[in-house]
């Protein structure tokens, strides 16, 4: 499938954006650099592959020759800042420039090869991909080290190899599972559950951070060799308490904390064999690695919790029509109902019957029967307020409940629906269309009831008397009268 070429426009938008997003996740590296080493953190290739598979629109010419720049000018700042590590020519800086372009080229090609739940972490196996990519990524910047590390180091090129490969395999473990999480910003709103589940924020989901930024405190207050795990137990926690998205920026935390706190000597370890590259190799593998484990655990667990989503909304939606089935629509009126009957406001209960369904069903078959069902639950639900609610509650019978209704916009709504199903033939195969109308039954209360029962069958009883009027009718009950009616006749 051919693409658009971006316009100018889009293009210098691109190279701005990704110009200034790669520049500034450069900084760190320069800031954290050991002496005689690589950047502690180098988050900018990571960044980059994170950018292009998630905004495509930055993925053009414009957006490349923006972090071709980025790169060179920050390789040319570290060359008045720094001393033995230092890039002190442009064919160097320009070397260094090919191979992350490169690594982010290859990045951004593995991951188009992936489905789109795996792009964006949402799948229990998305993690392992993520390794996988990550790895290759990884193991082509090493041949980038075989090129450059003899000349700034006069390493082995083995060694270079190697080194390069588990710098740049912790970057890419840090920094993409953000990317690739990232929520959309065009669906995100201020309300949505994301960072706790919850529309309120409780103690028990502070717990886990609070937990995790202790367990940092601990880590350089006591150090040792296993001060870089102590966060461990939190993170867990963290990804069975927050989503993906959270759990990623939480480990993204921890491996920068670990990295950077070593390269500064915050943590204690870091003191001993500062300039020892088996050490450094060591550390970051085992910060490559333990990422892994909050960060699969966060998949599985949005895994879990999609599925259950999908298994509630089978239990309680009809598969045919999509409405809410019998025993969803009445709990969920009750619900309605107990709010209303609070406020004393009124309440209106339709209950909907197509008529001659049997009909249409013996004619067409089910199938046709299938698509008149399905035809009217779209029409009905497009005829309801906002507000309104509608389920079937059985073959061709339908309920809704409109809240906050009086009498008069009860029986506009009702005949609304009624007059749009009348005067619109539904396709009942794919050559034939036939016309199909409905009869509605309507309990109305000024003040609500907490029984939906009892709305149910005063609807119910309007229903009846509307089949035998002649159908296509509408027919509405006060439930007030009613009940006063039928309180006289028990006594």
């Amino acid at each position: 499938m051919m693409h658009p070429i971006p316009s100018w426009t889009e293009q210098i938008k691109a190279a701005a954006i990704t110009g200034a997003i790669v520049f500034a996740a450069c900084m760190p590296g320069i800031v954290s650099r050991p002496m005689g080493h690589l950047a502690a953190l180098w988050p900018a290739n990571a960044l980059l592959i994170g950018l292009f598979v998630r905004f495509r629109t930055l993925n053009n010419p414009g957006g490349w020759f923006g972090a071709i720049m980025a790169y060179v000018v920050a390789y040319s700042l570290t060359n008045s800042a720094t001393d033995l590590m230092t890039v002190k020519n442009l064919s160097t800086s320009l070397l260094l420039t090919g191979g992350n372009l490169a690594c982010v080229i290859t990045g951004v090609l593995l991951f188009a090869w992936l489905d789109e739940e795996h792009r964006r972490l949402k799948h229990p196996l998305s993690v392992l991909y993520l390794a996988l990519v990550a790895s290759c990524v990884a193991a082509f910047a090493g041949v980038l080290g075989n090129m450059t590390d003899p000349i700034l180091s006069n390493a082995n090129p083995l060694k270079g190899w190697a080194f390069w490969f588990v710098n740049e395999l912790v970057n890419l473990m840090a920094v993409l599972p953000v990317m690739l999480s990232l929520p959309d910003l065009s669906g995100f709103r201020l309300n949505r559950r994301r960072a706790f589940k919850t529309d309120h924020i409780r103690i028990g989901k502070i717990l886990p951070i609070s937990a995790l930024l202790m367990s940092f405190s601990l880590g350089i207050i006591i150090g040792g060799p296993g001060a870089p795990v102590f966060p461990i137990p939190a993170l867990l926690w963290c990804a069975l308490s927050y989503d993906i998205f959270i759990t990623s920026v939480l480990t993204l935390l921890y491996s920068g904390w670990v990295l950077i706190s070593m390269s500064l000597g915050y943590l204690p370890i870091s003191i001993v064999n500062m300039n020892s590259r088996p050490m450094l190799l060591s550390i970051r593998i085992g910060v490559s690695l333990l990422a892994l484990a909050p960060l699969t655990v966060a998949c599985v667990m949005a895994a879990r919790e999609e599925l259950l989503r999908q298994l509630k909304y089978i239990a309680e939606h009809d598969q045919l029509t999509g409405l809410l089935n019998r025993r969803a629509f009445n709990e969920r009126a009750s619900s309605a109902l107990g709010r209303l009957v609070d406020q004393k406001r009124p309440v209106a209960i339709l209950m909907l019957d197509i008529d001659k369904f049997k009909d249409v069903n013996d004619t067409y078959g089910h199938a046709g029967g299938d698509r008149v069902l399905v035809a009217f639950a779209r029409i009905a639900s497009a005829g309801l307020r906002d507000i309104d609610m509608l389920g079937r509650i059985g073959g061709e019978e339908f309920a809704a409940i409109l809240p906050d209704c009086g009498r008069k916009e009860a029986e506009m709504i009702a005949q609304r629906v009624r007059n749009k199903l009348a005067n619109t033939p539904i396709d009942v195969s794919d050559s034939q269309q036939i016309p199909v109308t409905v009869s509605i039954g309507a309990s109305f209360v000024h003040q609500a009831v907490p029984d939906i029962e009892a709305l149910l069958l005063v609807a119910d009883k309007a229903l009846y008397r509307a089949k035998e009027n002649g159908r296509n009718r509408v027919e509405i009950d006060d439930f007030t009268d009613i009940k006063q009616e039928s309180d006289q006749v028990m006594e």
